[in-house]
């Protein structure tokens, strides 16, 4: 019973941050009693559970990310393009929060979060597309160079053409640059 009032709990408190940021679209300007209120707590509960505002974001992008890797490993994927579909179908149903974040000038921590988390996992997705090499360094310049540009590809559809350009399509476009990088 008490794990599920602090589950509940501490969606309430970030559900409260995201309301306040898309309101506010600045982090520092709210503050902890604001949130508080909007979350039905009290300071001292907030305290309980978070130490700031900042704990709240790296801890809901962190799930966040642990539910991809769950999915991902899930998926069984055959070929990299399947990944690429995957990571847009994926992240898009967060398309909201994510814009929230990154209206908020909060975006780069997706990536930062992404960036420390997915070398760790990165051995334990068994994919065709993955590099040969066990080396760790090797695997966080590989991890970084696909993370960066999965990111910086749905950050521009979120900022420009959510409205325009389905998942399907934008799949294929990156799909077609990449085919074009290779030379196919």
């Amino acid at each position: 019973m008490k794990n599920r009032i602090a589950v509940q709990t501490k969606g309430r408190i970030r559900d409260a941050l995201l309301t306040l940021l898309k309101e506010e679209q600045n982090l520092g300007m709210i503050t902890i009693a604001a949130l508080s209120d909007e979350a039905g707590i009290s300071r001292r509960t907030f305290y309980r559970y978070y130490a700031s505002k900042e704990e709240i974001l790296t801890n809901y992008i962190a799930s966040l990310i642990n539910e991809y890797i769950v999915e991902l490993k899930q998926s069984r994927l055959e070929k990299f393009e399947d990944l690429v579909v995957f990571f847009f179908n994926f992240w898009t149903q967060y398309a909201d929060e994510l814009s929230i974040l990154q209206k908020a000038g909060l975006f780069s921590l997706i990536l930062e979060t992404s960036n420390k988390m997915i070398p760790i996992l990165y051995p334990s997705v068994a994919a065709p597309w993955q590099i040969a090499s066990k080396n760790q360094r090797d695997i966080v310049y590989a991890t970084r160079y696909g993370n960066g540009g999965f990111w910086n590809v749905l950050s521009q559809w979120l900022a420009v053409d959510r409205e325009n350009i389905s998942v399907s399509e934008l799949s294929s476009m990156l799909l077609n640059a990449m085919d074009s990088a290779r030379g196919k």
